[in-house]
């Protein structure tokens, strides 16, 4: 396939950038946003507020008006204080609201590529509590309510939507409570990578998955099927 466009948010670091930074490499014609500076090899990086309607109104035209892919990666990381409403409506609004914005002002040009959607989520939510931060863990778990919904109004048009489920990954999103490369609490022993993540996400929006929507992928090196006891008894791989 040629000439295809994407917007990624959150493209300025971490997975969304890995992500940019993937596509571009395979021909994809990349619009990135950030609140950030920075820019994007070989592609484009607008700046503003991924949930903002002008600046996504703004991607789209940057993309002709054709949107084959959408990948939503920009997020604010578990923090807290639990009980601070504020903390509350500043998660949500970016973890959440923003994914939720960037899906209805780019769905026409989507439903015109009938292109596909990659949200990205976290096993926090899902599979998680999160002591930190049930704001964060109540946006990621709406984020598979989300795609799980707009897979369906999207089908009859041929629009996909699907989520990656990243846990442990070394960015600068992640704080650092075991070393990267002696992870206990994971099978394969180590964080994962924000690379890693984004070649599942170039694999979704491709072409191989063509029969794939409303799934969520599990990144997470086995954190998720790893038991409390077991993590005590399982050493990292060498």
């Amino acid at each position: 396939m040629t000439n295809r466009s994407a917007i990624v948010t959150g493209a300025a670091a971490g997975i969304g950038r890995a992500t940019a930074d993937l596509l571009v490499a395979d021909g994809w014609h990349v619009v990135g946003i950030d609140r950030s500076g920075g820019s994007i090899s070989g592609g484009d990086l607008l700046i503003g507020d991924a949930g903002d309607a002008s600046v996504l109104a703004d991607a789209v035209e940057h993309c002709d008006g054709r949107v084959d892919a959408l990948v939503c990666s920009a997020g604010i990381p578990p923090s807290g204080p639990w009980d601070s409403r504020d903390h509350w409506d500043k998660v949500l609004a970016v973890d959440l609201t923003a994914p939720y914005e960037a899906l209805r002002a780019c769905w026409p040009a989507l439903v015109g590529a009938r292109g596909s959607v990659v949200l990205v989520g976290s096993i926090v939510g899902a599979a998680e509590g999160s002591l930190r931060s049930p704001a964060y863990a109540a946006a990621k778990a709406g984020i598979e309510g989300l795609a799980r919904s707009f897979a369906i109004i999207g089908a009859p048009d041929g629009v996909r939507v699907n989520v990656v489920a990243p846990g442990a990954i070394a960015t600068d999103f992640d704080e650092r409570l075991l070393p990267a490369d002696h992870r206990t609490d994971v099978p394969l022993g180590r964080m994962g990578t924000a690379a890693e993540v984004a070649a599942v996400i170039g694999f979704l929006v491709g072409p191989a998955t063509s029969y794939v929507t409303g799934a969520v992928w599990t990144v997470d090196g086995g954190r998720t099927i790893l038991s409390g006891a077991d993590a005590t008894r399982v050493a990292p791989p060498d």
